[in-house]
């Protein structure tokens, strides 16, 4: 379990940082970036619940 989590936690991280990439920054509104945020909101939220398991797996 603890590799399935290892593996979850570094695709996540190559989403938000795949998603930063994508963002355009010279116009931050949300219309223009709603999937990117959406896509790091969403990966935050796997990341925060990987890390709730494996202190409840402790």
């Amino acid at each position: 379990m603890k590799r399935f989590n290892r593996g979850l936690i570094l695709f996540a991280i190559a989403l938000i940082i795949g998603q930063l990439t994508v963002i355009d920054y010279s116009n931050l509104s949300l219309p223009n970036n709603a999937g990117s945020y959406l896509g790091i909101f969403s990966m935050i939220c796997v990341l925060i619940s990987v890390a709730l398991l494996n202190h409840h797996e402790k």
